[in-house]
């Protein structure tokens, strides 16, 4: 009986940033958390837009 498990990269950054988020709320002030939540979701917004620009062009 074979049984494959293939992990996309996708799951892995997920679960990781999961974990940061879990860890961000437990150990830090909500003020702190709250901005550090704002930062990494421009990050990621500005991240996607440069992605799509990339793929456009390409």
């Amino acid at each position: 009986m074979d049984v494959k498990v293939i992990f996309d990269h996708k799951v892995v950054l997920a679960l990781g940033a999961t974990a940061v988020g879990i860890i961000l709320a437990v150990k830090i002030d909500p003020a702190a958390a709250k901005e550090v939540s704002i930062r990494a979701i421009g990050a990621a917004e500005a991240f996607a837009s440069a992605c799509k620009r990339i793929s456009e062009a390409a």
